[in-house]
């Protein structure tokens, strides 16, 4: 039997080809396993030892493809790759046909408008058009952020299947215990309108108003509208609902969505 250590200096002569193949094994895992992972599931799950892992998962990490938990040994998909998938979405069906929707609700609304598309339990900020105004809210493109923060990860998690839904949760909990229930009654409300509208919610002073955007797999991302509360305010977000929504809708169609019927609330 070939020892773990045996087995990582066989690594070295056989070239890049090789490690790369395990690299995107482990990549293919995470992406797989939105849960975070620790270096044992890994090793059992790709059949590669645990001692190639650990030195694989350091590399990635090195480059931001994969992170460590905060305290912890179990790693996620890290902010590397999800910029690497931002660039690639930028450059499929999804940017060109959303990209005239959202100069016209930019020119609509004169603030903000960015797409988001879901990647596991977070959501990646893949195309913005930065309002005209002298002062206005700035979306980083390549940002991930968990689901359950902001008014675009929110009204994705309202439409993910059960089973996400309850896993997302949990993470919250474990990173937010205070709010759990009203997490719960914001993201029912979304599923009944159809959107969601917050102030404040993930950076003080600014107000956002967001609707998903479906494809044949269901929901895809999000379209949202961002600026100062000053003049981003509730009011002027409620007027511009019927209008977000509206392009939200064509844009689902155009990547093939069917309205169905809506979901039945979770509690």
């Amino acid at each position: 039997m070939v020892s773990d250590t045996e087995h990582d200096r066989s690594l070295a002569p056989l070239g890049g080809t090789q490690t790369l193949a395990r690299g995107l094994q482990i990549l293919e895992h995470l992406v797989r396993n939105p849960q975070p992972q620790r270096p044992s599931q890994i090793a059992r799950a790709t059949g590669l030892e645990r001692n190639a892992v650990y030195r694989l998962l350091r590399e990635l990490e090195s480059r931001s493809y994969v992170t460590r938990e905060q305290d912890s040994t179990r790693y996620v998909l890290g902010s590397g790759l999800v910029a690497l998938a931002a660039v690639v979405l930028q450059r499929v069906d999804i940017g060109r046909l959303a990209r005239p929707i959202m100069e016209a609700l930019e020119a609509e609304t004169e603030e903000t408008v960015s797409l988001h598309i879901r990647s596991g339990h977070r959501r990646v900020a893949v195309d913005a058009l930065a309002s005209r105004q002298p002062i206005s809210h700035k979306v980083e493109i390549g940002e991930t952020v968990p689901l359950y923060q902001g008014a675009s990860g929110k009204v994705i998690l309202a439409f993910v299947d059960a089973a996400d839904f309850e896993a997302v949760l949990k993470e919250s909990a474990a990173d937010r215990p205070r709010g759990q229930s009203q997490l719960r009654e914001l993201i029912k409300r979304a599923r009944t309108q159809g959107y969601v509208s917050t102030i404040g919610d993930r950076n003080p002073g600014v107000s956002a108003l967001s609707a998903p955007v479906f494809n044949t797999d269901g929901v895809l991302g999000a379209l949202t509208v961002t600026g100062p509360s000053s003049r981003w305010t509730e009011d002027k977000m409620q007027k511009a609902v019927p209008l977000l929504l509206a392009h939200c809708a064509d844009l689902s169609a155009a990547l093939g969505y069917v309205a169905r019927s809506a979901p039945t609330d979770r509690d």
